[in-house]
């Protein structure tokens, strides 16, 4: 028997969903908060005439727990954003904050110059530069009038 998909059945959970769970929240001692257990740093990645850049915002994280590097044309980023100690999560309400180590794979264009790479670190944000090569830089051909 073949089930057609029906919309207003998917509206019904979705409206019963908000119930189980008040704006989508739940407690950080529930199991099913699986958020807190995997994450990765949202990035930025964008290029100019001469570099591919990536922005990695990795607030609160030392640049001691940040490992780059760089193989077969993949860019690899690893690190660990490590729980403050101090504080006891029993008086928690709600915790957004993503604790614990991310990974995130960059697979370079073969117009970059991947030998080159660059990287700094600044308020949080982690800026990789990565140099085209110049037979991928755009260049203006003289155009010669007979």
């Amino acid at each position: 028997m073949l089930v057609k998909w029906n919309p207003y059945t998917e509206l019904e959970r979705t409206v019963h969903g908000l119930f189980d769970r008040p704006f989508g929240l739940r407690p950080i001692w529930d199991d099913r908060n699986t958020e807190a257990l995997a994450w990765q740093p949202p990035v930025n990645v964008y290029e100019d005439k001469d570099h591919v850049v990536i922005e990695a915002q990795l607030p609160g994280i030392d640049l001691s727990d940040i490992e780059l590097s760089v193989k077969e044309q993949t860019l690899h980023l690893h690190g660990e954003r490590k729980a403050d100690a101090e504080k006891s999560k029993d008086g928690y309400h709600i915790q957004e904050a993503h604790y614990g180590s991310f990974s995130r794979s960059f697979s370079l264009p073969s117009t970059v110059n991947s030998e080159e790479v660059k990287a700094a670190y600044d308020k949080g944000v982690l800026t990789i530069t990565i140099p085209k090569q110049e037979k991928a830089k755009p260049r203006t051909i003289p155009i010669e009038a007979k």
